[in-house]
């Protein structure tokens, strides 16, 4: 009996001591049920169902401790490639960032087709689905949070909305990996864009510094992943990347260091954050997202044409009008649509050789410097004298203010590139430009943009080129972000302009290569005449194009080998570098038609440092051709008639229908494009689909376009 009431008495106090505690308790127990009870979460899904983009609002305590925020993240075939990462925009006197509340979403898609006169296709395809996220702040002012979800690539931006100006001092915008994350990126912002992508781990190498765009990832879960930015005009500035940012697997979005704050008028549209990802490193090297970010051309530029050019700067400097008019009747003998005029001639040499030029059906560049250009009046003057004199283009250099090429990509610099791509367009004259920032797919709006350098490129050719590593970098990384000017192709040793030209390790076969490897749309071959004149390759530079229809990813690895084929008409071109150790490439042609070919094979000769051999083989796309090729070497062949458009109909599905429609008696590749005008399938192995039976069974879902138009090869 007595025991009993001691533990009814326990029993009591215990109760009391919890319900008077409780109350202590509470208040925190109601901020965890609200702040659950208001987080919401939504995401958009890609066409081909693959790509996910998930966003939230939360608080992140190793990101923003202790403040409710949005953040986004991606997967990719149901796996997360970017963890939850920052979002917003601080902007001067409030801030839509933390505690924003949610008003509505706005879901919709896109699928558009269009063409470039250069680039890595001549049809391009924007096909997404976006999901538009609008905030209000405390103030009740809105922003729209806008994510596109591609099959290949998330994209997100801010739009500021309603009326009136506003000052952003900065953005939240950040990408979160993962650790045991692998990265290749320039280490040294402050030598700007012309220098090597060096590796670094995620996490341990970075935890203090920053980085310029592109930026190449290998995840621990072994997704490849390149992050950029896209659509950068004069109404905003461009961007770095710095890490850490609270958390050393964060990468924040960051303002050049001349740059405080930027104004603009609202509603105000703000450039876009890029991932383009992949399960193999084939989505990034041949994705087009970056052009698909950008506003189209509302100009005519019919007369807008890619080319190859003739150049003397790197290996006999400029010299005077009778060495230009030897270049000229080399370019002529080549077939090639250019010469680059290099720098220090007077406007009566320039008049003297574009007059020579044009009888010879050859156009012509002129050099400047940015000094030269950096006014609208500048620009109305020299442009004109330009047209005036029939040049066809105008190389511009040293864009940076200062002296310093970190300054390269603020809101002024943007501005400029704005009024100068404008102005180049009312006067009918391409562009190159040199001494830049990067591209950011503004060739989509300025369709006369030809090329960009923003890379170490040949000129550092003597002087300090870090080697065929490098340019096995540069298919991954730089060239896949827009044209890129490296200036490629040189077979002379010996005296450069800029120094000792010897330190070139590559064999001649991985310098032929480059001319297919490197996209440019005027494409600058750095050697001399005598150069080309003797080397065995010269045929197949008379041929290679400058503009393609088509990119296909073989085989590589970033800083060992890269193994490419882009098409033009019928024909496909396929090329290879290596920067490791004599060895054989295996190349997969499974893409070709079928069919036998008989094709001349330029490539290294056995036991030899440098020299190139034409090999004559026979090759079919039921068996990967295998190339020996020397340490630091490579190979190029021209496939012709290999491709074969083929005809469109009209059907959902049905294997019978479309064999009986097109004639085709035996089982075939089928290939789905996106309607009747487009008709080039999608012939790479990867977006092959088998028609067996009466369905469609597709290799891989997530990379087929969506569409109702079956093509059919031939029998």
């Amino acid at each position: 009996m007595i025991r009993t009431k001691i533990l009814e008495n326990r029993r009591l106090s215990n109760m009391r001591f919890a319900f008077r505690h409780v109350w202590h308790i509470l208040p925190l127990l109601l901020l965890v049920a609200i702040a659950h009870s208001r987080a919401q979460t939504w995401s958009v899904t890609s066409p081909g169902g693959g790509l996910v983009i998930q966003v939230k609002q939360d608080s992140i305590a190793t990101i923003y401790p202790q403040k409710y925020n949005c953040y986004y993240r991606t997967l990719l075939n149901n796996a997360v490639t970017l963890d939850w990462s920052p979002l917003g925009v601080f902007v001067t006197g409030q801030d839509f960032v933390t505690n924003l509340t949610f008003v509505s979403e706005k879901d919709s898609s896109i699928n558009e087709t269009y063409t470039l006169p250069s680039g890595k296709k001549s049809l391009y395809t924007n096909n997404c689905k976006e999901m538009k996220l609008i905030f209000r702040d405390s103030s009740s002012r809105q922003i729209a949070f806008c994510f596109r979800a591609y099959d290949d690539a998330a994209a997100y931006c801010y739009e500021l909305l309603g009326s009136g100006s506003a000052q952003i001092t900065g953005e939240a915008s950040g990408f979160t990996f993962n650790a045991g994350t692998t990265g290749w990126c320039h280490t040294n912002p402050s030598l700007g864009d012309e220098q090597t992508y060096n590796k670094f781990n995620v996490g341990t190498d970075s935890t203090a510094a920053n980085f310029l765009f592109p930026m190449l990832f290998k995840t621990s879960t072994n997704v490849w992943m390149l992050i950029t930015e896209a659509a950068v005009y004069g109404a905003y500035t461009g961007t770095s990347i710095s890490s850490p940012f609270s958390s050393k697997y964060v990468f924040k979005t960051l303002f050049p260091s001349s740059q405080t704050s930027v104004s603009g008028t609202l509603p105000w549209k703000l450039p876009w954050r890029v991932a383009i990802m992949g399960s193999t490193l084939g989505p990034i090297v041949e994705s087009v997202v970056i052009e698909n970010l950008n506003p189209s051309c509302t100009t005519d530029v019919s007369w807008v044409k890619s080319g190859r050019s003739a150049w003397s700067w790197l290996t006999q400097e400029t010299g005077d009008t009778t060495q230009q008019k030897l270049y000229i009747d080399f370019a002529n003998q080549m077939g090639w649509e250019y010469n680059l005029i290099d720098w220090n001639f007077t406007k009566s040499q320039v008049t003297e050789i574009c007059n020579y030029a044009t009888a010879r059906n050859v156009g012509n560049e002129l050099w400047f410097n940015y000094s030269e250009v950096t006014t609208q009046a500048k620009q109305d003057s020299l442009f004109s004298l330009c047209h005036t004199w029939g040049l066809k283009g105008v190389k511009i250099d040293f864009i940076y203010d200062n002296g310093s090429q970190t300054l390269s990509y603020y809101q002024n610099m943007m501005k400029w590139f704005d009024m100068t791509e404008s102005n180049l367009l009312k006067y009918k004259l391409m562009a190159t430009f040199h001494g830049c920032t990067i591209p950011r797919g503004q060739r989509r709006r300025w369709p006369n943009i030809m090329t960009w350098e923003a890379v170490l490129g040949y000129e550092w050719i003597g002087r300090g080129y870090p080697g065929t590593w490098h340019n096995c970098m540069l298919p991954y990384t730089r060239n896949v972000i827009g044209p890129m000017d490296m200036t490629p192709v040189l077979f002379t040793l010996g005296q450069m302009t800029n120094g000792l030209g010897s330190a070139r390790t590559s064999t001649d076969a991985h310098e032929l290569a480059l001319s297919v490897i490197m996209e440019s749309g005027i494409q600058h071959f750095a050697d001399k005449p005598t150069g080309y004149n003797s080397c065995i390759g010269k045929s197949f530079l008379q041929t290679v194009p400058s503009a393609w229809d088509d990119i296909r990813f073989i085989d590589g690895y970033p800083g060992e080998s890269a193994i490419l084929a882009r098409r033009k008409d019928n024909d496909w071109y396929i090329a290879g570098i290596s920067a490791l150790a004599a060895k054989t490439m295996s190349v997969s042609l499974s893409f070709l038609k079928a069919g036998s070919y008989t094709v001349d094979l330029y490539k290294d000769s056995t036991g030899t440092q440098r020299t190139m051999t034409k090999q004559t083989v026979t090759i079919n796309p039921s068996t990967p051709m295998s190339v020996w090729v020397n340490a630091n070497g490579g190979f190029c062949c021209k496939i012709p008639n290999s491709y074969e458009t083929v005809s469109n109909m009209p059907e959902s599905g049905n294997a019978v229908g479309a064999r009986k429609h097109n004639k085709v008696d035996r089982l075939s590749l089928y290939h789905l494009v996106r309607g009747a005008t487009d008709g080039r399938s999608l012939q790479s192995a990867d977006r092959v689909i088998d028609m067996r039976g009466k369905t469609v069974v597709s290799r891989d879902s997530r990379r087929l376009p969506q569409g109702v138009f079956i093509t059919v090869q031939s029998k």
